[in-house]
């Protein structure tokens, strides 16, 4: 059980990292990009499909608890990120999720793919994976910089 909790920092992970990908990418190919709007779409709505299946497959499980994740650990600091997982954030996780899909989907669909399209959809990417980080976020964080 101890590894599908410590596994579940891969939720906001999925969105933030395939949105900050697609962001290097339009700064640094900028009309490329612009013209593949179908990849992009893609790729950033199954990130965020895959985040709300993970999370409804730990609703699913039943799985609580509590653990820590220490992100900078090149760097010789004390940041250290707690999270929670229990019934009522899994739940959140999903709501939010299903609301992510349904207006990348939409976006997709109904919006014309011009000039800020990708940035667009990148940028609700990266807005949800913030959101998830959070909602599992345990609304402590324990920072001391830089401690030697």
């Amino acid at each position: 059980m101890s590894k599908i909790i410590n596994s579940s920092f891969l939720i906001p992970l999925l969105p933030l990292s395939f949105s900050l990908l697609i962001a290097i990418l339009v700064f640094s190919f900028n009309r490329t990009m612009n013209r593949l709007t179908k990849p992009v779409s893609f790729l950033l709505i199954n990130s965020m499909l895959a985040s709300t299946l993970y999370s409804s497959f730990l609703l699913y499980r039943h799985v609580n608890g509590k653990f820590d994740m220490q992100p900078f650990l090149f760097f010789k600091s004390n940041f250290i990120i707690n999270f929670r997982l229990d019934e009522s954030s899994e739940i959140l996780l999903i709501i939010s999720g299903l609301i992510a899909l349904g207006i990348m989907l939409l976006s997709y669909i109904k919006l014309p793919r011009k000039k800020g399209y990708v940035m667009y959809l990148t940028s609700v990417s990266a807005f949800f994976g913030l959101l998830f980080l959070y909602v599992l976020s345990s609304y402590s964080t324990n920072f001391t910089p830089f401690s030697f």
